[in-house]
């Protein structure tokens, strides 16, 4: 039963696979009914598909430089040489538009009327295009929706993701807007961000494909509820002077500030400067307070130990950790005990064909777990400990065909609780998303998804990097921070105030970074406290 129709406005038949993936998904839903508005702008009684801004020859020049940096499927995102398909299957309906001198685009009142008699729709998308003002803002009772890149005066795709990596921004935004008349009654729906590239395309295709998400994840939220979508009207903006384009001078600045950064990284890789994980334990001491490591686990040449969880077993702490091998390509779970202030290894606790990280620990009706990432295998796999800490068999597949990584597991208010990072972009990131799921027990293989997923969503604080769980019950989420250029910049402590099937709210802690290494190029990505021990991993260029 169709309980939505949308129109999406577009500027022409070709359009880049974004567009065509928009429309392609809106098509697919059985409670979506879908209308294609193609833009015409009128210029002396011809029509014609509006013009976009021009580009500097030196823009044009660097955007096929770096297009050789994606992959396949990336350059499919940007193609704009391919029509929308089965459009002439598809509901569409031509409205006459025009541009004032600014750029902003309005469609004609007649068009309007026309549509209005032989389309009637609920909500009007637009994407591509220039800011629309005017009675189309009005013409949908759920009003006109855009996508922007840096401010709601800026929505053209052309340049998205420039200014960011230009400024070495550590993250870039993208916004869904419910227009309005002027600027001033704008109203935001959702604004997320990601980690900024290192390159402008590859963060050109990012902003395209979370717009995507974003817009797509709103639709789910009003087929569910219709015509009661919220609309936030604040969220905190940029604070960089992001422009519509750059000129010739502003590319070439570009292109030499990313000559200096690969020349730089090339010289730590033919000088063979790494940047190695290793493990510190403060024992006593709270995780609010990360100092200098009472003492240190160091791997051997060749390999790092990184995501630590500490576990106390008969009196005994001992700490469980990724273990990897830069000549086997992927990590293993491995063991340490710490008596007296000194760690002693132990040996490899589980040892798989796909790559393993990130194993939390947990008891669960007398009996000892363990959840180690799996992505490697597309699953969330649980482990149980029996013989310990070496030995461990197969519990549950909580998930299969996931793509999910650094997930935790928790008791709370009757249910258990996981919390995972998934990638849903294809590969490009899971640092930008967390995830809620609740059972009934830890083994379950039928988890249900929160009301409100993704519940954080943003890299600053998405990705699990721990958890802290305090005398009184109280939960605190450690997240990673990733920075430009700078994976494990930080970690911070967030603690969950509210947790319910269709409620998630955390508060916001500081962020520490690796102050307490005086090297080059500190890291910190992890950060695990019980009874009384803090474990967290460092690192440093050496």
């Amino acid at each position: 039963m169709k309980t939505l129709t949308v129109g999406i406005l577009i500027d022409g038949e070709d359009q880049p696979g974004w567009i065509r993936d928009v429309i392609a998904w809106v098509r697919a839903r059985s409670d979506i009914d879908c209308t294609v508005l193609i833009a015409r702008e009128k210029r002396s009684g011809a029509r014609s598909a509006p013009s976009h801004p021009r580009t500097s020859i030196f823009y044009r020049g660097l955007a096929r430089l770096e297009s050789k940096l994606l992959a396949a499927r990336e350059r499919v995102l940007i193609d704009e040489a391919a029509p929308v398909p089965d459009l002439q299957a598809l509901s569409h309906y031509e409205v006459d538009t025009s541009c004032d001198a600014h750029g902003v685009m309005t469609v004609s009142d007649a068009s309007l009327a026309g549509l209005s008699r032989a389309a009637p729709l609920d909500l009007v998308i637009a994407l591509g295009m220039p800011v629309l003002r005017g009675t189309m803002v009005r013409f949908a009772p759920m009003g006109l929706w855009q996508l922007s890149y840096a401010d709601v005066t800026q929505v053209c795709d052309r340049h998205a993701g420039f200014w960011q990596v230009m400024a070495r921004s550590d993250h870039t935004s993208v916004k869904l807007w419910r227009m309005g008349g002027a600027c001033e009654t704008d109203a935001l729906i959702e604004s997320r961000t990601f980690n900024t590239e290192v390159f402008w395309l590859k963060n050109h295709v990012r902003s395209l494909s979370l717009g995507n998400l974003m817009l797509f994840d709103a639709l789910n939220r009003l087929t569910l509820t219709p015509h009661k979508l919220e609309l936030p009207i604040t969220l905190q903006g940029e604070a960089i002077d992001l422009r519509s384009r750059p000129d010739n001078w502003q590319s070439a600045a570009y292109l030499m500030r990313q000559t200096a950064l690969m020349t730089n990284l090339m010289w730590l890789r033919m000088v063979r400067k790494n940047v190695t994980w290793r493990i510190g334990m403060c024992a006593d001491a709270p995780a609010q307070t990360l100092s200098a490591p009472a003492e240190v686990l160091t791997a051997p040449k060749g390999s790092f130990y990184a995501d630590p969880f500490a576990y106390t077993h008969d009196g005994t702490p001992y700490v469980f950790f990724e273990d990897y091998a830069f000549s086997e390509g992927k990590g293993k779970i491995s063991a340490a005990s710490y008596i007296d202030g000194k760690f002693t290894f132990l040996g490899v606790v589980l040892d798989l064909p796909y790559h393993l990280s990130f194993p939390y620990i947990f008891e669960h009706d007398g009996s000892i777990f363990m959840m180690p990432e799996t992505c490697g295998n597309r699953t969330i796999e649980l482990w149980k400990c029996v013989d310990f800490p070496l030995k461990w068999e197969l519990a549950s597949t909580l998930m299969k065909d996931v793509s999910a990584v650094d997930s935790i597991i928790f008791p709370r208010d009757g249910r258990w609780w996981l919390l995972t990072n998934i990638d849903r972009a294809n590969g490009y990131s899971h640092s930008d998303e967390l995830f809620a799921f609740y059972a009934d027990s830890p083994t379950s293989t039928s988890w249900t998804a929160h009301q409100a997923n993704p519940v954080v969503r943003s890299p600053s604080r998405a990705r699990n990097a721990g958890i802290v769980v305090s005398p009184t019950g109280e939960l605190t989420r450690c997240a990673q921070y990733q920075g430009f250029c700078h994976y494990g910049k930080g970690v911070s402590l967030n603690r969950i105030v509210t947790l319910t099937p269709d409620e998630y709210v955390e508060t916001e802690g500081p962020i520490h970074y690796a102050r307490l290494v005086n090297r080059s190029r500190p890291s910190m990505h992890h950060c695990h406290h019980t009874k009384g021990m803090t474990v967290f991993d460092f690192a440093y260029v050496e």
